[in-house]
This record gives structure tokens, C-alpha cells and sequence, in this order.
């Protein structure tokens, strides 16, 4: 399956995305927030809480275009980095709701290499 980058600083909901992609067959790797650890040149989709975002929006915003496609969790639909992801759920998030945009994601991703 995918190589999938979770950038999730709450401890419960990086624990339960983890197991909800692992068990869909997905190899999973994590960071607190965009600006620590490894640059991650080698992530099919990476999954970013806003809360993981940071303070630097130019930042957050360069780095959902570089590792695109990027799909973000925040609270409300008109987040800032809204434009910048290939899809943003809406929190709480319900049901299959990620596995969903992970799946439609990756699905793009291979769509656009020729």
C-alpha cells in the first residue's frame, strides 16, 4: 500500500489514525508538527492535523504545494490552508471519512505521473 506521513501533535488522535491506516495496509510515520524531523521526500500522502501546522502559514502553505497531495484535518472548512490541500475534513471526524480521502488521494497522486 502507501508510505503516509501523519502530522498529528494529539497523542489519541495520531494513536487512532495510526491504527485505522495500519490496518488498511498503509506504512505509517509520524511528526508533531511540518517543522521537525526529516523532510518527507518519500510519503505517498501525508495527513496534517492544523494543529500541526504551526504558526508560519507561508510555510504550512509551501509545504501542502511541494508534498501534494496533503489532506488536512482542521475545524472548520474555510481554514487557511484550505486552498493548499487536495481535501480538508472537518473535525470530529465520522466513519470512514479518511480512509475515503486517503484512498481518492493516492488515487490522484498516481493519476498525475506520467
Amino acid at each position: 500500500m502507501a508510505n503516509i506521513l501523519l502530522v498529528v501533535p494529539d497523542s489519541d488522535l495520531k494513536a487512532s489514525l495510526g491504527f485505522l491506516l495500519r490496518s488498511e495496509g498503509h506504512t505509517i510515520s509520524f511528526r508533531p508538527n511540518l517543522f521537525e524531523g526529516p523532510t518527507p521526500m518519500d510519503f505517498d500522502c501525508t495527513v496534517l492535523d492544523m494543529e500541526g501546522a504551526g504558526a508560519n502559514i507561508v510555510q504550512a502553505k509551501t509545504f501542502c504545494r511541494v508534498f501534494f497531495p496533503v489532506i488536512l484535518l482542521a475545524d472548520a472548512e474555510d481554514d487557511p490552508l484550505s486552498t493548499y490541500a487536495f481535501r480538508t475534513l472537518v473535525k470530529p471526524l465520522l466513519g470512514s471519512t479518511v480512509s475515503e480521502a486517503v484512498r481518492q488521494a493516492l488515487e490522484s497522486r498516481h493519476l498525475n505521473v506520467v
